[in-house]
């Protein structure tokens, strides 16, 4: 009745791996709406962590799972293997994923505030806690001014120094935008 994460691991000759989920496939329900894994990150330990938008019945919320290399959501992360983030006014979703020294995981995207959508980044200590030392209670966001504005791609510089890309609404059109965060 709505869609879920969902993943599929295959073989070298593109058959279905079915020692991963069942059959080769798993996937995840975060609650009431639509889910969708948008990006995917897979860790040295071989375990896959995924993040994407989850509904929570009103609206969506940033989402992650974290599953073990067999396909089952990590229980050791979050609550049961997921965690949401809400920003608190309407739709947020991240669209990149990054995995920093120690564990902590960084997801960009967008988030929603009263008028329209603007760069959101969420850090996440190693078990799917908030990282609060990060922006505001482990999130931030930045406005471009004129509309919607969202995060498509993101990398973590030697320097600790976050670049994301994506676009911002110019009054007009759409530009290609850039922002530079402090770890």
């Amino acid at each position: 009745t709505d869609n879920d994460f969902a993943l599929a691991r295959y073989d070298a000759d593109g058959t279905l791996d079915i020692t991963f989920g069942s059959g080769g496939k798993t996937t995840t329900n975060f609650g009431p709406g639509g889910d969708m894994g948008l990006a995917l990150v897979v860790l040295d330990s071989g375990k896959i962590l995924v993040s994407g938008t989850a509904y929570n019945g009103t609206d969506h919320d940033f989402a992650l799972a974290r599953y073990d290399a067999d396909g089952t959501l990590d229980a050791t992360f979050g609550s049961g293997g997921k965690t949401t983030t809400d920003f608190g006014y309407g739709d947020d979703g991240s669209y990149a994923l990054a995995v920093l020294e120690g564990g902590k995981v960084l997801a960009s995207g967008y988030a929603s505030n009263p008028i329209d959508n603007d760069f959101a980044l969420v850090r996440y200590n190693s078990d799917g806690t908030l990282d609060t030392s990060f922006g505001s209670g482990g999130k931030t966001t930045t406005d471009f001014g004129f509309g919607d504005d969202r995060v498509q791609a993101m990398a973590v510089l030697d320097s600790g120094k976050i670049l994301v890309s994506g676009y911002a609404f110019n009054g007009t059109d759409f530009d290609f935008a850039l922002a530079r965060y402090d770890s």
